[in-house]
């Protein structure tokens, strides 16, 4: 869940913040004058948005994604992965308990 807090307090509290986003994967949305102006999350979260927002602004992949939508809403099959790679998927080696 998210907080939301004034800038003020945000400078004063930052280091705690950042372990806060850092470990929890909290966000703090930061407001200036009452108005929110800046948002702190997990460095891996803003990844994860940045690759979100690359597929959807990419029309070519964004066509991709709605023709395997209608694809599959009618109900047809894909290709599995035997049938791509030409080989049966091989579980994982499991380790060994020593």
């Amino acid at each position: 869940m998210a907080k939301t807090l004034p800038i003020s307090e945000v400078k004063t509290h930052l280091p705690e913040l950042v372990s806060g986003v850092e470990e929890r994967e909290e966000e703090v949305i930061v407001t200036r004058k009452g108005k929110p102006a800046a948002v702190l999350v997990n460095f891996a979260e803003y990844e994860r948005l940045k690759a979100t927002l690359d597929v959807l602004s990419d029309p070519d992949l964004m066509a991709q994604i709605v023709q395997s939508r209608r694809f599959y809403a009618a109900g047809k099959r894909g290709l599995t992965f035997e049938d791509v790679f030409a080989e049966p998927i091989r579980p994982a080696a499991r380790k060994r308990r020593r």
